[in-house]
């Protein structure tokens, strides 16, 4: 059996070297998708970050860091593997008293330090700063660089050093936005730390390579918490400690304890429906290259018909033929792995600084993913084998007479066969169908494999039936369709490349088309798509009044400047008022009044009365609420006090808001004008027609802004309601009429006014973006800061994404069509001189190969898409299944087709490869002599 085999591989070499043309080929087709998983992993374990390795890049040679969730209020922290822990409280209200220094410290071992400290990118206190193009905002922090703890922690100056009194160091990122460097002023405008100050240093925090960001003593001293430096690691005991203080603890001796509580289970459901997602993803990659490698074997071994035929006659068995082909399919998987690897690992390594920016933290080296590179070379071998199993069959069963006679008959096209792939279709959809229902990740993975097996089983019956339809065609097209039904063994498998490739990409882009679906859905949605703001906020605080009226005169020119002719209509905005009415009884203390609107009991959803313990109550909480129509609450809701509100009793912002025209607007103003509100919550609108308000009173410390010791007090007020569609009027759900707003003591903002642009029309995007940049600045001599806005709920990355990922995946589809026919036509070569030397015009020949190209791409992208369509229903359940336990209901993968992939692949592919087989194709050759 071993001599067989090294018999195999040795031919198997010899081939490979004779033909390096055709070899070369089949290594890039299997190579190509084992390139980009070899890049994917690479990059994927370079950039990703273990526990510790976090832990070490945020905090450094630091013991911890700290952070309160509410001071004084004890906590039960249930993860300490993460910067944002999972904790749960027994009582939620503040205890209304401070935290020191010296008692967090009392805790800590002796000799401990801690020092401020913001770990989050993006985050910290906003300075209006000059730009090279007017004005921007970055990031302030006041730290105390001196402090040895901030360099512990990875703080890296890349150039100069740390600042002195009045001196400021930025960020690299900050640095390059405002084109400054060491020695020159930083212009802060306005707020703490106005004026200018030298920058002394250039600095870098190695998990924000992309913030930008200033440190200087003359900005506010705040943080998010506290950096901990211990000379010893934190024991439990300690951290326990921290909790009873309402102190959340994340430290580098503690990352190994496993979490407890509902977390637990929690976290090991997303772990089982992410690993069941990658899963099925490795499944579609995998198909696409056994596809896509398939039609080189089969064409290799149908060239090699007189060789394995002389084999045969000399004492080959079928098996040894087999083991020959096979060979060749182990030898170039084992290639196409090896320089995949080495291709993805070094263009990595080279990439690494580029890769650090786009992730916006540095790496902890290159990392390779050893385990599932190692795999690959496994799945490289076993995709070889795949793709040359078929023509490794179809080489042991061929007839050596006909075949040394170069007369090899042409098989008849079997029923049966279409018979077996209807079948192994049906199956797959059946599979995914039992999959979902039992939810078995290797039913979901054969739901996959059979549906594109099925499909290519389906690819030779089906050419029959289309070369019959060719009689009805030219000579061209009828001559393509007839050699597909007649060549059914080389063509079928060039087809398969195709569909491989096409499944991929629209399975992957309906992923990403549903994504951005979801995206858009959860956005807040206040206005129409399209409309037009102009927002000003007042600069003055309480150093006078605002006189918006001046202000809007003042934007009028600068807005017709660039769209011509526009009405500036004010839109009052209802906050409310400082303890609507009610006075503190004592000194030093002050009331905050806070408005929400309630369901009413009956039909308030029983998700929220039921009792939580474990993932198998929140399972059967949501599966019930899915029942109940009362539950039909999303996250977007917004469950805090009503801010900004927008009122009015205008027809005309009334429809902005709301969408409604003709008899439904007139109602709506109806309602409004006697004193009602608007609101998006069905079930919150009582049996009476009225909308239930609760206000509720806090008494707090106007000096610390802790809450009292004050009873809170609350009061409903019943107000006349209309139900407008879900998904208008923002978060807020409401829109108020003047009367009702003053009903409920709420007041007109002071702190902004918005302006709704009318008239101008449709604006195109350069007008829009020059709009955005004129009014970054402010007006009323510096009274007011004004932002110009068009309203667009539309995310243009997603867009641009799905058409790469589509485009990606054409590309490859074109070549994989490309080399097919090209091997297709190099078998046909004998056929094409016959043609010539019966007096086919050289122009016959040109479109008699653009016609095959075109019936292979054609039927590749248009089965492709039947069975990306499938893996897409199979990868949505996956990635559907975590969310359908969550309440409030999260958007779920629906089914929204990205219509440019489509075109893209069933128009484009096919286009291109008929232009380039047109081009490229050679119209002339020399005839030769048959072999008889």
């Amino acid at each position: 059996m071993f001599a067989s085999q090294r018999l195999g591989f040795r031919i198997a070499r010899r081939e490979a070297w004779r033909y390096k043309g055709r070899s070369a080929l089949s290594i890039v087709l299997l190579g190509l998708p084992l390139l980009a998983v070899a890049i994917a992993a690479s990059a994927y374990d370079t950039v990703s970050l273990s526990d510790e390795e976090t832990a070490e890049q945020v905090l450094g040679s630091n013991e911890a860091y700290i952070e309160f969730s509410t001071p004084g209020a004890p906590l039960t922290q249930h993860s300490w593997n993460e910067l944002w822990p999972y904790y749960d409280m027994e009582d939620y209200e503040d205890p209304g008293r401070a935290v020191t220094d010296q008692e967090i410290l009392a805790t800590l071992p002796v000799g401990s330090w801690i020092a401020p400290y913001t770990p989050y990118s993006g985050s910290g206190e906003t300075s209006q700063v000059e730009t090279p193009d007017g004005l921007g905002n970055i990031f302030t922090f006041g730290y105390n660089l001196g402090d040895a703890a901030y360099e512990d922690a990875g703080l890296v100056y890349r150039e100069g050093s740390a600042p002195g009194r009045g001196e400021v160091v930025l960020s690299t990122a900050a640095a390059e936005y405002l084109g400054l460097g060491v020695g020159d002023d930083l212009s802060v405008d306005g707020g703490r730390g106005s004026g200018e100050h030298e920058v002394s240093g250039i600095v870098e925090m190695p998990w924000d390579l992309n913030g930008r960001f200033a440190i200087g003593g003359m900005f506010p001293a705040q943080a998010s918490g506290w950096l901990v430096d211990t000379d010893e690691p934190l024991t439990m005991d300690q951290a326990l400690a921290l909790n009873e203080l309402g102190l959340t603890v994340w430290s580098q001796s503690l990352l190994d304890t496993p979490p407890s509580g509902e977390y637990a289970s929690t976290s090991i459901a997303m772990d089982q429906s992410e690993l069941a997602i990658f899963g099925l993803i490795v499944v579609v990659v995998i198909m696409e290259v056994v596809l896509l490698a398939g039609p080189a074997f089969a064409i290799s071994a149908r060239r090699r018909t007189r060789e394995f035929a002389l084999m045969s006659a000399n004492g080959a068995t079928p098996g040894q033929i087999r083991t020959t082909v096979l060979a060749g399919g182990v030898l170039f998987g084992v290639l196409a792995a090896v320089a995949a690897i080495a291709v993805g690992i070094g263009l990595i390594a080279v990439g690494m600084p580029w890769l650090e920016q786009l992730v916006g933290h540095r790496s902890a080296g290159l990392q390779v993913l050893p385990a599932l590179q190692a795999a690959l070379v496994g799945v490289a071998i076993g995709t070889g084998l795949l793709s040359a199993l078929a023509a490794a069959i179809s080489a042991s069963r061929i007839n050596v007479v006909e075949a040394l006679t170069g007369r090899a008959g042409r098989r008849k096209g079997s029923k049966r066969l279409l018979l077996i792939g209807l079948g192994v279709l049906a199956a797959g959809i059946a599979a995914g169908l039992v999959g979902v229902a039992v939810w078995s990740v290797p039913l979901l993975a054969a739901a996959i494999i059979l549906a594109q097996l099925g499909l290519v089983a389906c690819t030779p019956s089906l050419l029959t039936f289309a070369a019959k339809l060719g009689k009805w065609l030219p000579l061209a097209p009828r001559m393509a369709l007839r050699e597909a039904g007649r060549n059914r063994g080389s063509a079928a498998p060039a087809i398969a490349a195709v569909l491989g490739v096409v499944a991929a990409g629209m399975a992957f882009s309906m992923v990403v088309s549903a994504d951005s679906v979801r995206t858009a859905a959860d956005q807040e949605q206040l206005l129409s798509q399209g409309d037009m703001t102009l927002t000003m906020y007042n600069n003055l605080a309480d150093q006078g009044e605002v006189d918006w009226d001046a202000a809007a005169a003042e934007a009028e020119p600068i807005l017709e400047s660039r769209i011509g002719d526009v009405d500036l209509v004010p839109v009052t905005t209802y906050t409310p008022d400082d303890g609507c009415g009610a006075v503190a009884e004592e000194p030093g203390k002050a009331v905050d009044c806070q408005w929400t609107f309630v369901r009413p009991e009956e039909n308030r959803c029983p998700y929220w009365a039921v009792e939580i313990a474990d993932q198998d109550d929140q399972r059967a909480a949501a599966e019930a609420a899915r029942e109940d129509e009362r539950c039909d609450e999303t996250p977007n809701d917004f469950w805090g006090s009503l801010w900004d509100v927008p009122g009015s009793t205008d027809p005309q912002i009334v429809a902005a808001y709301t969408e409604l025209e003709g008899e439904e607007l007139d109602e709506a103003v109806a309602v409004l004008e006697a004193g009602g509100v608007l609101v998006t919550d069905r079930f919150a609108i009582t049996d009476d027609g009225t909308l239930t308000f609760q206000q509720t009173l806090t008494v707090y410390e106007e000096e610390t802004g802790v809450q009292g010791d004050e009873e809170t007090e609350e009061r409903e007020v019943a107000i006349p309601a209309m139900y407008v569609d879900r998904g208008q009027l923002g978060a807020n759900r409401v829109f108020f009429s003047p009367d009702a707003a003053e009903e409920l003591g709420m007041t007109p903002g002071v702190w902004q006014q918005v302006f709704l642009v009318e008239g101008a029309g449709e604006v195109d995007a350069a007008a829009a973006e020059g709009l955005a940049a004129d009014f970054d600045q402010e007006l009323a001599g510096g009274d007011v800061w004004a932002s110009f806005m068009v309203v667009d709920y539309t995310d243009d990355f997603m867009f641009y994404f799905t058409i790469a990922v589509t485009g990606l995946c054409a590309l490859i589809a074109l070549g994989a069509t490309a080399v097919s026919t090209g091997l297709i036509i190099a078998e046909q070569k004998r056929d094409m001189a016959t043609l010539g030397a019966v007096g086919a015009a050289p122009g016959l020949r040109k479109r008699f190969a653009m016609w095959q190209t075109t019936v292979i791409a054609l039927f590749g992208a248009g089965l492709g898409t039947v069975a990306g369509v499938i893996g897409y229903a199979v990868i949505r359940e996956a990635l559907n299944r975590p969310l359908q336990w969550e309440y409030p209901f999260p958007s779920l993968y629906g089914w929204e087709l990205p219509w440019a992939s489509f075109a893209i692949m069933l128009l484009a592919v096919p286009l291109v490869a008929a232009a380039g087989a047109i081009v490229f194709t050679k119209a002339t050759l020399p005839s030769e002599r048959r072999i008889t």
